[in-house]
């Protein structure tokens, strides 16, 4: 895992919306698949109007540094980017350790 991800509590505060989005629904567990308008959801519902909230451009940066994956089901059409959370076991656990209020 990236320091950049240890270091930002914003990304951090993503990635938790994004295995609460997982967890709600009906993901594959190995490889959970994700958009921002669904996450985005999940994120406002659990941190509410206490953060601005995020960019979906967040998530192309969790891409960069390793922990999503673009998910290449074109099938689904549409303008969206869908994601796969890579390891999502080892990223609740990690995300275990840190101070998200």
């Amino acid at each position: 895992m990236s320091n950049e991800i240890l270091n930002d509590p914003e990304l951090q505060r993503i990635l938790v919306a994004c295995l609460d989005y997982c967890s709600a629904e009906s993901c594959a567990p190995t490889q959970p698949v994700i958009c921002y308008k669904w996450v985005a959801r999940c994120y406002h519902a659990r941190f509410g109007g206490k953060f601005r909230g995020f960019h979906q451009s967040r998530l192309g940066e969790l891409e960069r540094l390793g922990v999503l994956a673009k998910d290449g089901d074109t099938s689904r059409g549409g303008d969206r980017r869908y994601y796969r959370i890579l390891d999502p076991a080892a990223l609740a656990e990690l995300l275990k350790g840190c101070n998200l209020n």
